[in-house]
């Protein structure tokens, strides 16, 4: 798989290109947008990641050209923006079928973890992991806890990482769950999911500071909405910046 890179800055382009490089991906990065635009197909890429801080004009403009001959899963676009990105620039990505708009500061576990799975959501990814991991935004209302299978003590705390098949959780009283060995079976456990709450069994398969479960058992009605839950966060998380976006332009 190629992906095409419209970059100026050098650290952040290898940022992209070393995550886009753990996906398969093979990087072409253009400075230049016109020749990138000239060369898109010559390149023939399967994702496009451009800089919204580097080029704000001329994303639009190449994607513009991409949406007039591919669809959002025949070629991913990913805009990344500064901090200060108006909702009308939102809105104008919407608008030319962008897929996901991303903070450019890679650094952050939060931006990694939406970056890949923008990705994963329109790209098959040969991806040796199990399953996606997603570290929870503050748009996400995923929660976790359980109770413990001796004392009984509910044991609260918060999600690190969350995927299809278990979670990561990190516990507010980590001495609660200390006697607990790996590979107990854990069946009074609660996730929320959006506005619902979900009992399942959990096992646990790792300890350290945060404690990670595998997903035992789960009813199957459960189960499909939160799958489905986790591949709608990246529309989730767009309409919650155009929310939040306008709310500051109506205060200002």
């Amino acid at each position: 798989m190629k992906a095409l890179l419209l970059i100026e800055n050098d650290s952040a382009a290898d940022i992209v290109r070393f995550y886009l490089r753990r996906l398969g991906f093979e990087s072409v990065r253009y400075r230049n947008p016109l020749k990138a635009l000239d060369n898109l197909e010559e390149i023939e890429p399967d994702a496009i990641v451009f800089s919204a801080r580097d080029y704000p004009r001329h994303w639009k403009v190449i994607a513009s050209a991409v949406r007039a001959q591919k669809n959002k899963e025949q070629c991913v676009l990913i805009l990344l923006r500064g901090d200060l990105f108006p909702i009308e620039e939102a809105a104008k990505a919407t608008e030319l079928g962008v897929n996901g708009v991303v903070k450019d500061n890679l650094d952050d576990r939060h931006e990694q973890a939406r970056f890949e799975k923008l990705l994963k959501r329109y790209i098959k990814i040969d991806d040796p992991r199990a399953a996606e991991r997603l570290a929870p935004s503050p748009w996400d209302k995923l929660d976790f806890s359980f109770s413990h299978p001796k004392t009984l003590m509910p044991i609260m705390g918060k999600l690190d990482t969350v995927s299809q098949t278990g979670v990561s959780f990190a516990p507010d009283n980590p001495q609660l769950a200390a006697d607990l060995p790996v590979g107990s079976i854990i069946d009074d456990c609660s996730l929320r999911v959006g506005d619902r709450i979900f009992p399942l069994s959990c096992r646990l398969e790792r300890k350290g500071s945060c404690l990670a479960f595998s997903i035992a058992s789960m009813d199957d009605k459960a189960r499909n909405y939160f799958e489905q839950y986790l591949r709608d966060c990246p529309q989730r998380e767009m309409k919650a910046m155009l929310a939040g976006e306008k709310a500051k332009t109506e205060q200002g």
